[in-house]
């Protein structure tokens, strides 16, 4: 809204922008990153942090109300925005009704910057507390490289199997990075 003595918002704005390597690079800046700036007091970096976090929520709203996934890019489309920039391992569970209509999303699991810990019980509890007949796995690869490991690999198998058992359906585990992602499914990783 406004810059500082001897500096237009405008100037302020480019400055921000240039230092973190534009809105991507904006997006994982954090509160005490913006505080350490010159020009950025408490109030401005709030209110930053909240415009970004705003930017995030709308570019995942779909227009007519419940989001639909008919393929992988329509889940990129509704979480890449959000996950793609985080600098640790996120793992979430978004929870489908009958019509592949997204019902939540749940975080399941913080990580560090090259892994987190995966219980299948605790992937399948959201699901089954809320009657859904069909799941995606979702987390990010905070690298850049949406390449699966061994180890997503073996969790998508056993997730998969303890699945069929209580009927409920996989239908995919994408693996995102900033700039694109990796299905699963389609790679044929993890699913028979």
């Amino acid at each position: 809204r406004t810059g500082v003595e001897g500096e237009s918002v405008l100037n302020l704005a480019t400055r921000l922008l240039a230092g973190f390597g534009g809105l991507a690079g904006m997006a994982r800046v954090s509160y005490g990153e913006l505080c350490s700036l010159k020009g950025i007091s408490d109030a401005k970096a709030c209110q930053l942090l909240a415009a970004l976090e705003l930017g995030r929520r709308l570019v995942s709203l779909h227009p007519e109300g419940r989001a639909v996934v008919h393929s992988p890019q329509d889940v990129f489309n509704l979480l890449g925005a959000e996950m793609g920039p985080l600098d640790q391992e996120h793992l979430r569970v978004m929870l489908l009704n009958t019509k592949n209509e997204v019902r939540a999303v749940q975080e399941l699991y913080i990580g560090n910057v090259n892994s987190s810990v995966v219980r299948v019980a605790e992937v399948l509890r959201p699901a089954m507390r809320e009657n859904c007949p069909s799941i995606i796995m979702v987390h990010n690869h905070p690298s850049g490289d949406p390449t699966p490991s061994e180890e997503d690999i073996r969790v998508t198998e056993q997730l998969v199997e303890a699945c069929k058992l209580l009927d409920i359906e996989v239908l995919d585990h994408l693996v995102m990075a900033q700039n694109g992602f990796i299905s699963m499914k389609e790679k044929g990783l993890g699913f028979e």
